[in-house]
Parts: C-alpha cells; sequence; structure tokens
C-alpha cells in the first residue's frame, strides 16, 4: 500500500485493508436553486426563472466503493444561493422586493446505493444511483446596492439586538441534509463521471436572511444606519406592528444540479478481485 493511498483513506476514517475496493478523486461543477422566503421555484415563478439553476458552485469528492452497490463519499462543496423576488408571482413577494445571493461552503459525509453492479474500468460501467448523508454549511447572505454587495447579518435587518427586537444575531453555519440521485458511467480503466441531482435541507431559515418580522426602516436607521434600513424594507412596505417579513415555520433548501469527473486512485496491482 502506498503512502498516497494510506493517507487518503485516513481522510474518510475507514480502514482501506480487507473489503476495501476503490478510491476515486472527483471534481464537478453544479448550477444551484434556491427555496426558501425569497424568490420562488416551479410553477411559483415567472416564466423559467422557478426551474433553471441561477448559480453556480464547485466540488472536490473522495469517494470509497465497497462492493458493486455500496460506496461513500466526503464532499467539500463551494458556490452560491440567490433569490429574487422580482421572479415570484406572489403579490406579496413582488411588494416586498428582497433580493439576495448568499455564499455556501458545505462540508458532507454521504452514503451511496447504486441500482445496477457498478465498478470504474469493469464490465459493469454503468448505474443510476440513490445517496444520502449528512453535513455543515457555512453561509454569507449579501444584498446589492449601487453595484456593491454588502454582507446583511452585521446589519440585523430584522431588528437584531437592537431596542426594535431582542432577538440575537442568527448563526453563520448550519447542518445540512443532503439527498438525491444520480447516474454514473465509467469512461475508461480509471475514469468515469456522475450526472446527479441533489437536494439540501437546511437547519435555518436565514440563508436568505429572510425570516422574522419587519421593524420600523425608520427607527432601523438611527439604530444601525441607512444601508440596513435600506435592505430591512427595499420595497418600502408600509409598516406596521407585527408584519410578517418571512415564514419562521419553514427552514431552506436548495437543488444542486451538475456533473463530477473522477479518477481512480487505488493502484491498479492492489484493486480486489472482486472488481
Amino acid at each position: 500500500m502506498t503512502i498516497r493511498t494510506l493517507l487518503l483513506s485516513l481522510l474518510l476514517g475507514l480502514s482501506f485493508q480487507g473489503h476495501a475496493q476503490f478510491l476515486e478523486l472527483g471534481l464537478g461543477g453544479s448550477g444551484t436553486l434556491f427555496h426558501g422566503d425569497v424568490g420562488a421555484v416551479g410553477t411559483a415563478a415567472k416564466g423559467a426563472y422557478g426551474f433553471l439553476p441561477n448559480q453556480p458552485a464547485g466540488q472536490i469528492t473522495l469517494r470509497r466503493q465497497y462492493n458493486w452497490h455500496w460506496s461513500t463519499r466526503l464532499n467539500y462543496m463551494a458556490g452560491y444561493l440567490s433569490g429574487v423576488d422580482a421572479w415570484a408571482k406572489d403579490d406579496f413577494k413582488n411588494d416586498r422586493d428582497i433580493a439576495f445571493r448568499t455564499e455556501v461552503r458545505e462540508l458532507s459525509y454521504m452514503t451511496e446505493f447504486n441500482y445496477w453492479p457498478y465498478g470504474t474500468g469493469t464490465k459493469h460501467a454503468q448505474s443510476f444511483y440513490l445517496f444520502a448523508g449528512l453535513g455543515i454549511t457555512a453561509y454569507n447572505p449579501q444584498g446589492l446596492y449601487e453595484d456593491t454587495w454588502y454582507d446583511l447579518r452585521p446589519l440585523g435587518t430584522e431588528g437584531q439586538q437592537t431596542d426594535l427586537n431582542d432577538q440575537l444575531f442568527y448563526g453563520n453555519t448550519t447542518l445540512t441534509v443532503p439527498f438525491g440521485f444520480g447516474y454514473r458511467q465509467s469512461l475508461a480503466r480509471d475514469w468515469s463521471m456522475t450526472a446527479e441531482v441533489g437536494w439540501r435541507s437546511y437547519g435555518s431559515d436565514y440563508l436568505d436572511d429572510t425570516s422574522g418580522d419587519y421593524v420600523d426602516a425608520l427607527a432601523l436607521a438611527d439604530e444601525r444606519g441607512e444601508l440596513a434600513s435600506y435592505f430591512s424594507n427595499p420595497g418600502l412596505v408600509p409598516y406596521q406592528s407585527g408584519l410578517a417579513r418571512g415564514n419562521a415555520q419553514s427552514k431552506d433548501w436548495s437543488i444542486f444540479a451538475g456533473i463530477t469527473i473522477f479518477y481512480n486512485l487505488s493502484p491498479r496491482d492492489e484493486r480486489c478481485s472482486g472488481f
């Protein structure tokens, strides 16, 4: 066993000897689609905005295959999510007129199941598969004002930690549950590719900086400045106490759709004969 193989195996926290089969490194790209308080997806959106990915993401994956059907993978993904109320058919959202982008960085660990027997570089060269796992996502919502992106969390757009709202600032990390399906194809002895669609369920409702009630924008300007006042109510909705800005009862979601190219790192003379 080479030192390279041993180190990569330790990253997965699993012993490489005995039952292990393939160890593959993948690089991929995705398009993302956000589903939360801001913007709209599917038939709730105007035109194609609700169906087409609108932000990019990239990922690096270390995948471990144990037999024809089961594998695990350690995945790091970085990219953006975004939503625009102007894309929605909902009059409330059009009037609210919030728009955002959020930089996300996700580290996750997933289990995969191949429907058909699969092994890179073997006669079993293709399969559909399911995957699910658990991860953690760091996120940073931003808003655009006069061609400049501003971080929204420190502005406290819902009056966090002011005299207007005793709520604390929301966190910038959240637990994530990724799951979905895909198709994988062996391209050569050491090369393969996957095309997959995956959903992310987040433990936070603030990836779009929107969850609670409006606060008085004029009063917020006195405590946090004009920028916080603008992002708290860009649509200039007439303020009244208890007016909902978002829906705190539902958490945020996203969809990722993309392609990953894999290279088999396992030395050929050490691959198990089961493949």
